[in-house]
């Protein structure tokens, strides 16, 4: 098969056709998601744009520009926009339809006022490295840690398909193609069979973006507590005997608190367990509000029992941060059922010592709590 423009653009409507068509399967698991549903939509507006390409139309020659144009700034906004969502942005629409707009009366003045098809391609390649870069640092300024892998490669992709944009505005343009450019030449076919690759890249790149994704928040799922969202006991546990470690080779504190909620059951067989989920998931809300000075490890250890784990404070602070969550709880009444229900909790404090492990830790701030119940609940009782 010879290698010519028309060659080109029909097998790259075909890889684009493809690659549009399977990107859209992941909808059919992820249909409330925004960001696959306009990477997808960005896939099938290039694909299109591809076809008016490849496609011989009835239209004239000035329409089909303006039209392929327009279908590949849709194929550059959903993409940007995504990409934007993706890392927890707002999409920048009004900047990116602004940039696109003033591109399409660029290429309109180009295409029927001066025609001049070297314009059109330096514009249309300075845009999509514009798009590309723009990407690049959505993806590098913003993603976070847990996706850090697939997009320091998709900005990778991007920057590569910028660097292709940019070899096909240098390209010389055959003499003879006459504002055509389906007759540009060898040196710009060449970056269009690049621009094909790196394309395909790209849909690689988003689909380990999305996977990625996904699989950090199943493993944040498995930490999780589904009802207060606070660390599970196997993840606190684990945390926090790798924090423990560091900081007693670091010869630093390491204090526990052990809590729990008095008189829990009565607030279950009274008002109902919904109550005392109320309950549970206010005490997770009223700790938050008071720890956020302090690096801790919060945890649901089992039931109304709650762990913190509070690195680098020694037993007195830690004595003294226990009473103001101690009073904050009391002077917090949750409200369930349509009433308020008021709530206290007993804690027990802790401090390691050099080689206390993580599990005698624990025992000792429980030692405590149970003192604190003994003495009569509400109270705060140092091991």
């Amino acid at each position: 098969m010879p290698l010519d423009f028309p060659t080109i653009a029909f097998v790259g409507l075909l890889l684009y056709f493809s690659i549009a068509l399977g990107f859209s399967l992941i909808l059919l698991v992820q249909r409330d998601q925004w960001v696959p549903r306009l990477w997808a939509g960005s896939l099938w507006a290039g694909a299109v744009s591809t076809a008016l390409f490849s496609l011989p139309l009835p239209i004239p020659e000035v329409a089909l520009i303006l039209l392929r144009n327009v279908v590949a700034m849709l194929c550059s906004v959903l993409l940007l926009a995504g990409v934007a969502l993706f890392v927890g942005r707002r999409p920048p629409w009004r900047a990116a339809l602004a940039l696109a707009g003033l591109y399409l009366l660029g290429i309109a003045w180009f295409s029927v006022v001066a025609p001049d098809l070297r314009i059109r391609l330096v514009l249309y390649s300075a845009l999509f490295i514009v798009w590309k870069f723009w990407e690049a640092w959505l993806l590098l300024r913003y993603a976070s840690s847990e996706v850090r892998i697939s997009t320091r490669l998709a900005a990778a992709v991007f920057l590569l398909d910028a660097l292709v944009f940019l070899l096909r505005a240098l390209a010389p343009i055959n003499p003879d193609a006459a504002g055509n450019v389906l007759q540009a030449g060898l040196p710009m076919y060449i970056t269009y069979v690049g621009g094909l690759f790196t394309t395909l890249a790209q849909c690689f790149a988003l689909m380990l973006m999305i996977v990625e994704r996904q699989l950090a928040q199943l493993r944040r799922l498995a930490r999780i507590d589904p009802l207060t969202g606070a660390l599970n006991r196997a993840a606190l546990l684990e945390d926090g005997q790798q924090q423990l470690a560091l900081y007693q080779r670091q010869r630093r504190p390491f204090s526990a608190l052990m809590l729990d909620l008095d008189h829990f059951k009565q607030i279950n067989d009274s008002l109902g367990h919904q109550a005392g989920d109320v309950a549970l998931r206010h005490t997770v809300q009223v700790l938050r509000g008071n720890l956020r000075r302090y690096d801790v490890l919060l945890g649901r250890y089992g039931g109304e029992e709650f762990v913190l784990l509070l690195p680098g404070v020694a037993l007195a602070d830690a004595a003294e941060l226990a009473e103001r969550l101690r009073a904050g709880l009391a002077g917090s009444p949750a409200t369930g059922a349509g009433q308020p229900i008021a709530l206290s909790a007993s804690f027990g404090v802790a401090e390691a010592g050099p080689v206390t492990d993580l599990d005698e830790l624990l025992d000792q701030a429980d030692r405590g709590l149970y003192r604190a119940k003994r003495a009569g609940r509400n109270q705060v009782a140092c091991a």
